[in-house]
């Protein structure tokens, strides 16, 4: 599902930046608009953000509308795609092992529901068509300016091709996620430009408390629907695009015009951790690149799910289970770079029966101290057992049903490790640091089954 999520999710979270920003007043009721009056305006609404943005609109960009069950006949289609199919699985599979999602949610069906509410509009890069939701007639003002960030993504993609931009391997998921983040940034900011050059005002940027507080009113959490009821790690990872993109992009255009923006397409940022310290990005602070193989000792195993934490998964991971979300921040500050991994048998469906490992980098050894404190809590807290083992610098648990877990910190390096069996846990105890390495630049493991 990932060209959906990529180009889609745009709701009330953008509303809420809005009224942040003190452009919309919340007591002002919404003058609806008819959804062919909307569409009448697509050519307009084109030329104007293509005029504001400085991207030429090379081709008229096709428009349609859907009602919510439309919509969701489509999150389905989508998602029943082959690879979709098998991407979506792995990731659950993955998430439920590290225990960032219930061990028997239907993941899939999770975020068709997530997304089925949360679309008030798409641009598909398939199709090359915007797709209006018809729920956005509900308030013309909002309507237009859905209407505009999805032209945006339409300019985007005719000068920048976003099916290229976004083709990163599935095993690179926090570089995907910094990708999505200028991709929903840019028309976040668009359309917050469009508005204020509507009333005749300048945009924002050049104060970045602005830009913060828009950060903030989009993490409020909104009317209980099933984006505010799902795991931390959906609702953080879907909105991250928008609020934190947002920020990127306001920091890239605080002194400079949007053509610093579309420098940003051919030098993407490379992390989640460059998106939240553009300084970062600046400097092309590097994460630092990490291979796991499968073990020898675990033999009957194979690679289930790969792929890169960064430094929002990192926190997020510590948020699920419990540590507060000042102290995951902090922890999570000092990132450099990771590897995570998920094996399982062939054919095996539970997660609870898969091995789950991580190499983490950090930039100094004192950010490593500080994450590994966090982790022994995090790992402390989802571990049903107890401690068998600890020091300094590895602690080691055991579960009531035999699974063994540790955590061990070398220098600025650690790993982590969770639900091995009894009779594998000291051989991979051995050669884990060997596996799990640095390596000179990111090498592709095999694709997961």
């Amino acid at each position: 599902m990932r060209r959906v999520l990529v180009v889609a999710l745009i709701a009330l979270i953008a509303l809420i930046a809005l009224i942040g920003v003190g452009t919309v007043r919340a007591d002002t009721p919404p003058k609806k608009i008819s959804l062919e009056a909307l569409l009448a305006r697509t050519d307009a609404v084109a030329r104007e953000v293509s005029a504001l943005r400085g991207l030429p609109l090379k081709k008229r960009i096709p428009n349609d509308v859907v009602d919510k069950d439309q919509l969701r006949a489509r999150l389905i289609k989508t998602a029943g795609e082959p690879t979709a199919q098998r991407e979506t699985a792995a990731e659950g599979f993955a998430l439920a092992r590290w225990g960032m999602i219930p061990l028997r949610v239907d993941y899939g069906a999770l975020l068709i529901d997530i997304l089925t509410d949360q679309i008030a509009g798409y641009y598909d890069t398939d199709t090359k068509k915007l797709t209006i939701s018809k729920s956005a007639g509900d308030d013309g003002e909002w309507a237009e300016l859905v209407l505009a960030h999805e032209i945006q993504h339409g300019l985007q993609d005719q000068n920048f091709d976003l099916k290229k931009f976004e083709d990163v391997p599935e095993t690179e998921g926090d570089s995907a996620l910094a990708r999505r983040a200028l991709v929903e940034g840019d028309g976040i900011a668009l359309m917050i430009e469009v508005m204020l050059k509507r009333q005749g005002r300048a945009a924002p940027w050049s104060d970045p408390t602005v830009a913060d507080s828009l950060e903030k009113a989009m993490s409020v959490p909104g009317a209980g629907d099933s984006l505010d009821k799902a795991p931390i790690v959906l609702r953080e990872s879907l909105t991250f695009p928008y609020r934190s993109g947002l920020t990127f992009v306001a920091a890239l255009r605080r002194r400079q015009p949007w053509s610093a923006v579309d420098a940003a397409f051919a030098k993407p940022p490379r992390s989640t951790e460059q998106v939240l310290h553009p300084e970062r990005y600046l400097a092309d602070d590097r994460p630092v690149p990490i291979g796991i193989d499968v073990p020898s000792s675990l033999r009957g195993y194979s690679l289930r799910h790969s792929t890169v934490w960064g430094e929002l998964g990192f926190g997020l991971y510590l948020r699920s289970h419990g540590i507060d979300p000042a102290t995951a921040t902090s922890a999570a500050e000092g990132w450099g770079g990771d590897r995570t991994i998920v094996l399982a048998r062939d054919g095996e469906t539970r997660p609870e029966k898969g091995i789950a490992i991580a190499r983490t980098e950090w930039d100094s050894e004192a950010d490593a101290i500080e994450a590994h404190e966090a982790t022994v809590k995090a790992v402390d807290a989802s571990v049903m057992g107890g401690v068998i083992d600890h020091s300094a610098n590895r602690t080691k648990w055991v579960s009531l049903d035999g699974l063994v877990s540790w955590v061990e910190r070398k220098g600025p390096s650690m790993i982590i490790v969770h639900g091995v069996p009894l009779w594998a846990a000291d051989k991979l105890a051995a050669e884990v640091w060997t596996v799990a390495k640095i390596v000179p630049e990111a090498v592709p493991l095999k694709k997961p089954r």
